[in-house]
């Protein structure tokens, strides 16, 4: 990489890290460009150079969130797994993966992905960038159920994708638990999702 292209990468670093912020802090209603460049020390000039406007900074912003959250979480899963899981051990990967971090952490990212999600209303070029990512997590989450499947973990009369969206289905439903006045407690949902793994599981 040329410096020219280091620094145009450090520039962009410094003012998404900025808006991220401003995101997270309150939503894109509160992202103004002007306090982005007070902050990062970057020119609105130099900004809008980059990101075109105020909305690209935000698009930008949006899909770094994506990835953070969602690409990078399942990447650093699948790695540490390094190969296919016995039976007992695909069914705690699953059961980890659907409770890791505490209550109001999990809420946070369920909460961030679906307003990534929304954020693609409207803006074209940002919804295909999601679904990209989207799309190769989930080309290589089928192919590590695929995997089980061959080993005799999963059962093999499932498809591998179906499978694969109704992990999915678990970040996402628990959310409409979230506001629910009523929705069910930490220990019910547990042994739902457990029901749900052992449903997919190949027999002894």
């Amino acid at each position: 990489m040329t410096q020219r292209a280091e620094r145009s990468q450090r520039t962009r670093e410094r003012v998404l890290e900025v808006a991220l912020a401003q995101l997270e802090a309150g939503g894109e209603a509160e992202l103004r460009v002007d306090r982005i460049s007070t902050e990062s020390g970057v020119s609105i000039g130099s900004i809008y150079h980059h990101f075109g406007d105020r909305d690209g900074v935000i698009a930008a912003a949006q899909l770094r969130r994506f990835a953070g959250s969602t690409a990078e979480g399942l990447t650093a899963y699948l790695d540490a797994v390094d190969g296919t899981l016995d039976r007992d051990g695909f069914r705690r990967f699953l059961l980890e993966a659907a409770t890791v971090g505490d209550a109001a952490s999990r809420r946070a990212k369920r909460w961030e992905l679906i307003t990534v999600m929304a954020s693609t209303v409207g803006r074209a070029e940002l919804e295909r960038e999601i679904s990209e990512l989207q799309t190769a997590m989930n080309d290589r989450l089928t192919a590590w159920v695929a995997d089980h499947q061959t080993t005799g973990v999963v059962r093999p009369d499932l498809d591998a994708r179906a499978i694969v969206a109704m992990l999915w289905s678990w970040k996402l439903g628990i959310a409409l638990n979230d506001v629910d006045a009523h929705g069910a407690d930490d220990s019910a949902w547990l042994a739902t999702v457990e029901a749900s793994i052992d449903a997919l599981l190949a027999g002894d």
